[in-house]
């Protein structure tokens, strides 16, 4: 019911027999400033009744009018703060509850006639008294409504917000202990929605290392009057671990005693879990950090040692070659080739030891894996590293009890892993020390041992010395040679044979002992049968020679050595011109480039092996390119042999005789030299 404006609510109804009698009860009601407003049956108060009025003012034929319970019903039809005064001006000894009366008629004011005017205007300004109690009755409660449907309002805004953020609400009583929680605090908790959690029950759920932790921020809290705020681990019913935020205030009585805490709970095990992987992140980011800084160091110590050793054995080449311009006597032009000869040998293996590096960095280094014995690998050995071991004037102790034990493993790698061992020790061992290699049988496994007297290694630095660009003495005024790739070599060339390398040493000046255990061969295994022998018709002794490289100087170079030896040479500079010139001038071999400027040297072999006037054609492969991969692409394209630069000019003169010896019929499926 809408509430009627302030004259609504101030008005009379009045309705009466005759038109004249409500005049003159309008009269005397407007003399006592009350608005009265005449009604003319019975429908039409009704009407008014409904719309709001302070009180009615009728007589009692009205009520014999009322046949079908119009007026009944509308008295019935109020809302439960109205109860409307309603005057009754009757006849002596009518009564509101004889025949025809209804309850909803017991209310009635009844003044009997005859009724003086001041009785009547009494009663009227009483009836509407008590009508304006009734009228802030209704704001009352209407505003209670208001503030109910608010509250309620809030409430479930504060649910959703507390169910949208999985947040979780609590209440306890301090002086009982009892606890009450939402269904989210008890997800929390691990309990099922609607089961009862005591607080008995919520100290156990909390994780013994945790509880101490959590009575103590508690406590704290209801000391300080202050917040508890703490994360604390909780074990559900179900075993399963989870961290839980708790959040809390106390509400103090008059006398400042602790009375009761609420609060709310978060379930926190994803944003632990996230900050927990957020550290190892971290931690491996600093790891990290600090390894590539220390990989820009080794890089930057490399490039500089690498600038060394390179400029080391140009500056005797470069100085060989001012004497040989001065045209010196036979003896010192052949002292001052063989210092450079030695020297582009060493450079020679720096660039190898780089590459081999690099293959086994991509996975493209592969082992040609054969039985061999302990034997081939020593001699191997101790030849390539002698030279060193010689000018320092050290001395080699070997101990192979039993040379004749083999190994399933590539000859070469093997041996160089020795090498390098030997290598190593004779460049930290001082002139006239002692070098120890010996080798011995422990069970299924060879086990070789380096041993030296030199300088030996600090126990902070055995766990790199296999790291690549690792050197001992990094100084430059202390270095002792090489790249600090040589035992990075040694470790991985033995672990692709399935073993193990391990430094030791007692300290720094007391030496050093490098051990490597690789796999014994198993006595059944088999030797692995050797290429069959090529078979060759060839027309004679190798004459015209052409050779082709986009190196102009490099192909003069070759080609003048080649000239001394008696053949007649013819130099092209790219692919098509080698094309042009073998079928202009028919050489009998052609020692060509693989990386041309035009066409690939792959390409151009396999033209000239499609041209059947060039057949019998030996085609030799020149390149910088000399991994297995490379030597197999040469062989499917039509070359005889594989060549690595730089070649000395005897190992060029050995391809040579082998191509005239043999001649050519097809192109063998392996690469027989280089």
């Amino acid at each position: 019911m809408t509430a009627p404006a302030a004259t609504t609510a101030e008005r009379v109804l009045v309705l009466m027999p005759t038109q004249r009698d409500a005049e003159r009860a309008v009269a005397f009601l407007a003399e006592a400033g009350v608005q009265g407003v005449i009604c003319v049956d019975l429908a039409s108060l009704c009407r008014e009744f409904r719309g709001g009025a302070g009180a009615v003012l009728l007589s009692d034929d009205a009520f014999s009018l009322d046949g079908a319970g119009q007026l009944a019903e509308t008295i019935r039809a109020q809302p439960s703060w109205s109860s409307m005064p309603i005057i009754v001006i009757a006849r002596e000894g009518w009564s509101k509850l004889g025949p025809g009366r209804s309850p909803a008629q017991e209310s009635l004011i009844i003044v009997e006639r005859p009724a003086r005017t001041r009785t009547l205007v009494e009663v009227v300004a009483s009836a509407l008294r008590a009508r304006r109690h009734q009228y802030q009755l209704r704001d009352e409660l209407e505003l209670r409504e208001r503030q109910a449907q608010a509250l309620k309002a809030q409430d479930e805004r504060l649910q959703f917000a507390l169910a949208a953020g999985k947040l979780g609400s609590w209440e306890l009583n301090l002086d009982t202990g009892e606890m009450h929680c939402s269904d989210i605090c008890r997800q929390n908790l691990g309990y099922a929605t609607g089961e009862p959690v005591s607080y008995e029950a919520f100290q156990r759920s909390i994780h013994p290392l945790d509880r101490s932790r959590v009575a103590a921020a508690i406590e704290t809290c209801l000391a300080e009057h202050g917040e508890c705020d703490v994360e604390y681990r909780v074990s559900w019913p179900s075993g399963e671990p989870h961290w839980v935020l708790m959040r809390g205030r106390a509400m103090y009585d008059g006398s400042g005693r602790p009375r009761r805490m609420a609060g709310v709970s978060l379930d926190v095990s994803e944003r632990k879990r996230l900050y927990d992987a957020l550290q190892q992140s971290e931690s491996a980011l600093a790891r990290q950090a600090e390894e590539l800084r220390l990989g820009a160091r080794r890089k930057d110590e490399f490039l500089a040692t690498l600038a060394h050793e390179l400029r080391n054995p140009l500056a005797p080449i470069r100085s060989g070659l001012e004497l040989l311009a001065r045209s010196p006597d036979a003896e010192a032009a052949a002292r001052a080739l063989g210092v450079m000869g030695r020297q582009i040998g060493h450079m020679v293996r720096l660039i190898d030891d780089l590459l081999d590096v690099s293959r086994i960095t991509i996975g493209k280094l592969h082992l040609q894996r054969r039985r061999v014995e302990l034997r081939a690998i020593v001699e191997a050995a101790v030849e390539a590293s002698g030279p060193l071991i010689e000018r320092k004037k050290q001395t080699l102790s070997v101990a192979v009890p039993d040379p004749a034990l083999s190994v399933y493993a590539d000859l070469t790698r093997l041996a160089q892993v020795i090498g390098n061992l030997l290598n190593n020790a004779s460049n930290y061992t001082a002139e006239g020390g002692l070098i120890q290699l010996s080798a011995r049988q422990d069970g299924a496994w060879l086990v070789v041992e380096v041993h030296d007297n030199g300088l030996g290694i600090p126990d902070e630095r055995l766990g790199d010395v296999f790291n690549l660009f690792s050197q001992i003495n990094a100084e430059p005024e202390r270095a002792q040679g090489g790249l600090g790739i040589g035992l990075a070599l040694v470790r991985s060339l033995v672990e692709m044979h399935g073993g193990t390398a391990r430094a030791q040493s007692p300290g720094p000046g007391r030496g050093s002992t490098f051990t490597i255990r690789v796999p014994l061969a198993e006595p059944a295994e088999e030797v692995p049968a050797a290429p069959a022998a090529l078979t060759h018709s060839r027309r004679g002794a190798t004459k015209r020679l052409l050779v082709v490289d986009d190196n102009e100087d490099g192909a003069e170079m070759l080609a003048l050595v080649l000239g001394q030896s008696g053949y007649q040479i013819k130099t092209v500079y790219d692919g098509r011109g080698a094309l042009t010139a073998a079928d202009e001038w028919q050489p009998e071999v052609i020692i060509l480039d693989i990386g041309l400027p035009d066409i690939n040297g792959y390409d151009v072999a396999r033209e000239l092996r499609s041209r059947q006037r060039l057949d019998g054609l030996g085609l030799i492969a020149l390149t910088g390119w000399g991994t297995s991969d490379d030597k197999q692409k040469a062989m499917e394209a039509g070359f005889d042999l594989h060549l690595t630069k730089p070649v000395d000019a005897g190992e060029l003169q050995r391809a040579l005789s082998e191509l005239e010896q043999r001649g050519r019929s097809q192109p063998p499926s392996q690469p027989l030299a280089g």
